[in-house]
């Protein structure tokens, strides 16, 4: 997240205590915070006079201290700059219509820089799980590290008839700052939302999919969503995976090889597969949810083969940019 505050807070009637804990909360969050008389100030004029004048009062090391925090927190995410990342304003005063982004109190601000990126997905333990697995090698241990500092959460929508009930009572400012504590804007600034497709063909998602698309285009959170590409998460699960699970969990042979052979005629239809119902025993969902629950010891070269890691990369990068 990018953040402008205002020079003027360093001046005002505001507690020391909340200036610093913005600054701490954005640093953990290596967010990029800039400090300015003006947020169209350009990068090499900026000017902050009250907190060149604050910060120098304070004691040695925590002048020091403060510093650091400030030069780390001049670091302007590629990532983010590249696809956009919204503004957040923290200012007493109107910042003019022209300075795009959400304005906020520093009280609110305080907050809002504390929290996670939270990825509203449809069921919080499965969902996660898959994303967890189908990140590409590097995108995967960059995921694991923020989850382990708390920079990323997964937040379970119940479904997808929720998640566009969910997006559309925090549209709202009063019921956010009732259910959430912080205004509209800043719970669509700290969420980013994953779903199925659930459709029959790339460019038809199935209805409640595309209800939850058009939903987060009338909440304004472009760059904060991402439809799967394919049917569903199970169409991310490679051929020899598929095939590996079969021969482990089926043990009627006469079952296993017709199994097998349904699994060849899937895989001979090409991308088309994507959206073609997996084989089933019987009506038994083989399966379903197993990013959860099957042995995933199985080669990263069977996903990279598989063609999914372009659209992964396309994920994490987004949601890098939201973070």
């Amino acid at each position: 997240m990018i953040v402008w505050m205002d020079d003027a807070l360093f001046a005002g009637p505001h507690r020391d205590l909340d200036r610093l804990a913005l600054l701490r909360n954005a640093a953990r969050r290596r967010h990029t915070l800039i400090v300015s008389t003006s947020p169209a100030a350009p990068w090499h004029a900026r000017t902050a006079p009250n907190f060149d004048a604050w910060a120098a009062a304070w004691p040695d090391g925590l002048h020091t201290e403060i510093k650091l925090i400030e030069e780390r927190l001049a670091i302007v995410s590629v990532t983010a700059v590249t696809r956009g990342a919204k503004r957040l304003l923290v200012c007493d005063r109107d910042p003019g219509a022209e300075h795009v982004g959400c304005r906020v109190s520093l009280e609110d601000a305080v907050r809002a820089l504390s929290l996670p990126l939270y990825i509203l997905i449809e069921h919080q333990i499965h969902d996660a799980a898959f994303i967890r697995r189908i990140l590409p090698p590097v995108w995967r241990a960059r995921f694991a590290e923020w989850e382990s500092r708390g920079e990323l959460r997964y937040e379970n929508g119940g479904g997808l008839p929720v998640m566009s009930d969910l997006i559309k009572f925090h549209c709202n400012d009063e019921r956010a700052k009732l259910a959430f504590g912080l205004p509209a804007e800043i719970w669509q600034l700290v969420h980013f939302i994953v779903w199925d497709h659930d459709g029959d063909s790339f460019d038809t998602p199935g209805p409640g999919s595309g209800d939850l698309g058009r939903t987060c285009d009338k909440a304004d959170l472009a760059g904060h969503w991402h439809r799967l590409e394919r049917r569903d998460q199970e169409h991310y699960l490679p051929i020899p995976a598929l095939q590996a699970i079969v021969k482990e969990r089926i043990t009627d042979p006469v079952e296993r090889e017709r199994l097998l052979a349904d699994i060849d005629a899937h895989a001979a239809k090409g991308d088309g597969r994507h959206f073609v119902p997996l084989p089933k025993l019987g009506e038994f969902p083989l399966f379903k949810n197993l990013f959860m629950t099957a042995n995933l010891n199985w080669p990263d070269q069977w996903f990279e083969e598989d063609g999914a890691w372009p659209e992964m990369t396309r994920l994490a990068e987004r949601i890098a940019s939201a973070m």
